[in-house]
């Protein structure tokens, strides 16, 4: 079982089944991290919407709710973070911090034209991280 669990968490994804993983391997006194990272991309696609950054934290924020909810009926403890930057660097950097023991992230995007930008980001966590990925499908 382990302890500090990572879960690289993107609101386009079906999360459910990397969700399910999330609760199988953890214990009792886990803590889940949620991590969601907002492109760069995506915040300057909020910007010419008229969207603010914390608008859009805050939208991304509502957005995990289904997932905490998850957590909560697991009797898991999480913390949420979300940032602003490169999803892949920050993962990475998150994941090599010494404050996890396994990262966990989907590969399924909701839309097929964008499965490549995920695996991408999979790949290159799982060939960088020091600790044990775990890629669900």
């Amino acid at each position: 079982m382990h302890q500090n669990i990572l879960l690289a968490v993107d609101t386009d994804l079906k999360n459910a089944k990397a969700l399910q993983e999330v609760v199988k391997i953890s214990g009792d006194n886990s803590v889940v991290t949620l991590l969601n990272i907002i492109g760069e991309q995506d915040v300057q696609a909020s910007v010419k919407m008229g969207t603010h950054y914390e608008e859009l934290k805050q939208m991304r924020h509502e957005q995990m709710k289904p997932t905490r909810d998850t957590l909560e009926q697991n009797g898991l403890q999480y913390e949420e973070i979300i940032e602003r930057g490169n999803p892949k660097e920050k993962i990475v950097n998150y994941a090599n911090s010494g404050q996890y023991d396994i990262v966990v992230l989907s590969n399924r995007k909701a839309e097929a034209a964008k499965k490549f930008v995920l695996g991408s980001v999979s790949h290159k966590v799982a060939k960088r991280a020091k600790i044990p990925v775990l890629i669900v499908k």
